[in-house]
């Protein structure tokens, strides 16, 4: 009997540890009224993402187009229908998810001195994906 109880610690004990791991490789944040994450270099950290995405209502992922190869220090500012700046900040990775209370908003994202904006309405139950590609850089 002795033995099952450890075996069930133990079990407990190793699948207690991805939750954990997930937690510590990206981190949360929070500006004014917005709570977002962003990271996702690696599969590690790009499987932590997918594991909470559900927890976000804005899902923003950056890459080169024609290539699908992902980028990170993307400038990102989220304004309220107002102009209000809601959030600004640099993407730690390709993807950046944030939880915004319903309205319309306006994305900005800057990459190497170019912008695109794109609108997005978020309502009490949608969640809302937008993807921002980048072109190919020219080598010299």
């Amino acid at each position: 009997m002795k033995r099952i109880h450890l075996t069930l610690i133990f079990l407990c004990i190793l699948f207690s540890f991805p939750a954990v791991a997930e937690q510590e490789l990206i981190k949360s944040q929070i500006q004014g009224e917005v709570t977002f994450i962003s990271g996702g270099i690696g599969s590690d950290e790009q499987n932590a993402l997918q594991a909470i995405r559900a927890d976000y209502n804005l899902h923003l992922l950056f890459s080169i187009k024609d290539t699908g190869e992902y980028v990170s220090d993307v400038r990102v500012r989220i304004t309220d229908s107002s102009g209000n700046i809601l959030m600004e900040t640099v993407a730690d990775g390709p993807m950046l998810f944030a939880k915004l209370k319903p309205g319309r908003y306006t994305v900005t994202v800057e990459r190497r001195g170019q912008v695109a904006k794109q609108s997005a309405t978020i309502g009490s139950t949608k969640r809302t994906s937008l993807s921002f590609a980048w072109p190919q850089e020219q080598d010299n």
